[in-house]
């Protein structure tokens, strides 16, 4: 998921997605297994509804045994740095209080893209909402997708 947001080709304009995954209480951590492929949005700003993004959401409930569930969102800062903006903070508030979005934990990716050329390498950061704030979150990289995630079928991205 990580390579694939940050192998997107650059953009002028933000693009993103939503993050996909589940909780696991035993190891006391969020997997995030999923993002859906991009839409677009304007030079500084992008509005992920489910208009787009609905139908990769049900396949993986599905495909997953209703394993993967919503998360958050994904999206890029074209030429700045993947930290929140408060855009991005009050959009996080209003997930976390959607009764639509389930009562999971709130997580926000940011990607720092190129604007007008891919830079040699992509940042990309995991914030979670605890206490009304966004607290940057530290991944850790799996090789493969644990079961029954795995059965969620692959969605095409644009290519870089």
């Amino acid at each position: 998921m990580i390579e694939r947001i940050a192998g997107l080709p650059a953009r002028p304009w933000e693009v993103g997605g939503w993050l996909l995954g589940y909780s696991d209480a035993e190891e006391g951590a969020i997997v995030v297994t999923h993002a859906t492929p991009p839409s677009r949005g304007t030079p500084f700003s992008i509005r992920i509804s489910g208009r787009h993004h609905r139908r990769y959401f049900d396949q993986a409930w599905s495909g997953s045994g209703g394993h993967v569930t919503f998360l958050g969102d994904w999206h890029t800062h074209p030429g700045s740095p993947p930290t929140p903006s408060e855009r991005d903070e009050e959009a996080m508030r209003q997930i976390a209080v959607d009764p639509d979005f389930g009562e999971g934990p709130t997580l926000i990716a940011i990607a720092a893209a190129g604007r007008w050329r891919r830079p040699a390498s992509v940042e990309t950061r995991f914030y979670i909402l605890e206490d009304d704030a966004p607290h940057r979150l530290r991944p850790r990289l799996i090789d493969r997708l644990p079961p029954p995630t795995d059965r969620v079928p692959a969605w095409p991205w644009p290519r870089g």
